[in-house]
C-alpha cells in the first residue's frame, strides 16, 4: 500500500522515490513465531536458546543457556540462524537483535519472536525501523497485560512499517550500522579502561606494584588500618536549609544529583535534618543493590557540598587523596563484600542492620600512609576517571545522535 508519509532526512539520490506501507508479516520468508515454552534445565552440549533478557546485551553463543536436543527438536520450526531478527515480546517490548554469524543455530523462548526478513528487504533496515520511537509507540499501543506488558504474535504480525526501495534501505542500514560501530568501539574502550583501572588497584593492594617518590626513592611501607583510624564521622546537618542540592548514591555514577539520577526529587519537604556531604567525603549506603548485597561505599567527587538522607553514613577522610583510594578500593564488589559481610546483619525484607561505629571497625585495610604517595595514587586514578567520563559522554552523545537519526530517517 502506498503511503504519502516521507522521512524528513533522506539521501538526495533517493529523494523522489516513494515509500510503501507493509505489515510485518509481509516482509518475512518464514512465519513469525516464538519457540520453547519450557526449556528445562541447562544442558551443556544442547541447543542454545535466546531469552528476552539476552537482548539487553550483545548476543554471544557462549553466554546462552542450552536445552536438550529432544526439546530443541520439538521446536525446530522456530530456529533462528545468522541474519534473523530476534524480537522481544514482553518486558522490554520491541527490543531487537540480529543473530550474529557466531551463532550458527539457536532457538527462542516464548518471550521472543523470530523475524526472518525476505530477500526483497534489508534485515538491518527492519531492525533499525523497529527501534524508531514512532514504531515502538505503535507496538506498545497494541500490547496488553496487567502484571507485565506483552504483544501477541497475532498483533505483532499486523504491525505496519513504511519502507523505501531495497537500495535506499541498504544505504540507510549501512549508515546507521557505522554509527553503531562507533558506539560499540567507544564502549569497548571505556570497558577496557575500567578493567585496567581495577587491575591496577588490585596490584597496588597486593603490593605487586608501587609508586615511587619524584626522586626515585621508595615510599614508606603501607600499614593496616581500620577505617575508624582514617575516617571521621562529622555528623553535620543542614541547619537553616543552607544547602538545597540533594544527592543520591549510584553504583555506577557514585554521588550524583538526585534529580539528574532519578528524574525527580524524593526528599522530604524540609531537609534541615539531612546530613551534609562535603567534597571528598565518603558515604556508605545501607541498602542492597545488584552485585553489592550489603550496600556501596563512595566518595563525593562532585566538588560540591550537598545533602543526603539521614539513613546514609557520611565520613570525612584523613586526607582527600586517601578518600579517593578508599573509594577505588570499594569499587570492587569482591572487596566490598569481603569487608561488609562479617559485620552486616540482614533483617526482615532484606534490610541491613549496621551502625556507623561497626562500619568503621571492620577488618583492617592495607593503606598508604605517606601523603605524597596517597596524592600520586589518587591523581593517577582521577586522571583515568577523567578519560572514562569523557568516553561516557561521547557514548551518550552518539546514542542521542542515533536517536535523532532514527526519528528523521524513518516514518
Amino acid at each position: 500500500m502506498e503511503n504519502n508519509l516521507m522521512p524528513s532526512l533522506r539521501f538526495p539520490i533517493y529523494k523522489q522515490d516513494k515509500w510503501l506501507n507493509y505489515r510485518l508479516d509481509e516482509l518475512v520468508k518464514k512465519k513469525i513465531s516464538y519457540g520453547i515454552v519450557q526449556a528445562g534445565k541447562h544442558v551443556p552440549d544442547g541447543m542454545p536458546y535466546i531469552k528476552s533478557q539476552d537482548l539487553n546485551s550483545e548476543l554471544k553463543v557462549e553466554a546462552l543457556q542450552r536445552t536438550s536436543k529432544e526439546i530443541a527438536k520439538k521446536y525446530e520450526r522456530s530456529e533462528v540462524k545468522p541474519g534473523d531478527i530476534v524480537f522481544s515480546l514482553r518486558g522490554n517490548i520491541g527490543l531487537t537483535k540480529i543473530v550474529p554469524e557466531s551463532i550458527k543455530v539457536a532457538n527462542l523462548t516464548q518471550g521472543t519472536a523470530r523475524l526472518s526478513i525476505d530477500n526483497n528487504n534489508s534485515n538491518v533496515f527492519v531492525h533499525f525501523a523497529l527501534q524508531n520511537r514512532k514504531c515502538l509507540k505503535r507496538i506498545i499501543a497494541v500490547s496488553k497485560g496487567s502484571t507485565f506488558q506483552e504483544i501477541s504474535l497475532f498483533d505483532l504480525r499486523k504491525v505496519k512499517l513504511n519502507l523505501p526501495s531495497l537500495p535506499e534501505q541498504t544505504k540507510i542500514a549501512n549508515f546507521l550500522t557505522a554509527v553503531d560501530k562507533r558506539i560499540n568501539l567507544l564502549q569497548k574502550k571505556k570497558t577496557e579502561l575500567e578493567q585496567y583501572k581495577k587491575g591496577i588497584m588490585q596490584k597496588l593492594i597486593s603490593q605487586a606494584i608501587r609508586f615511587k617518590d619524584d626522586d626515585g626513592n621508595d615510599f614508606p611501607d603501607w600499614e593496616k588500618k581500620k577505617l575508624a583510624e582514617v575516617l571521621f564521622e562529622h555528623k553535620l546537618k543542614n541547619k537553616g536549609n543552607k544547602f538545597n542540592e540533594v544527592f543520591s548514591v549510584s553504583k555506577e555514577k557514585g554521588v550524583i544529583n538526585q534529580i539528574e539520577h532519578l528524574g525527580r526529587s524524593y526528599s522530604a519537604d524540609s531537609i534541615e535534618h539531612y546530613k551534609l556531604i562535603e567534597p571528598n567525603d565518603i558515604t556508605y549506603t545501607k541498602s542492597p543493590t545488584s552485585d553489592f548485597p550489603y550496600g556501596i561505599i563512595k566518595q563525593n567527587q562532585t566538588g560540591r557540598t550537598g545533602v543526603l538522607s539521614p539513613l546514609y553514613g557520611v565520613f570525612r577522610p584523613q586526607t582527600p587523596w586517601l578518600g579517593t583510594i578508599i573509594h577505588e578500593y570499594f569499587l570492587s564488589w569482591v572487596n566490598t563484600f569481603n569487608y561488609l559481610n562479617p559485620i552486616v546483619h540482614k533483617g526482615a525484607k532484606n534490610t541491613l542492620n549496621i551502625n556507623n561505629d561497626v562500619f568503621l571497625n571492620g577488618a583492617k585495610l592495607l593503606l598508604p600512609i605517606d601523603i605524597r604517595e596517597q596524592k600520586k595514587i589518587a591523581n593517577f586514578f582521577l586522571s583515568i576517571d577523567k578519560s572514562i567520563n569523557k568516553l561516557g559522554n561521547q557514548i551518550e552523545e552518539s546514542k542521542l545522535f542515533k536517536q535523532g537519526l532514527l526519528q528523521k530517517m524513518f516514518v
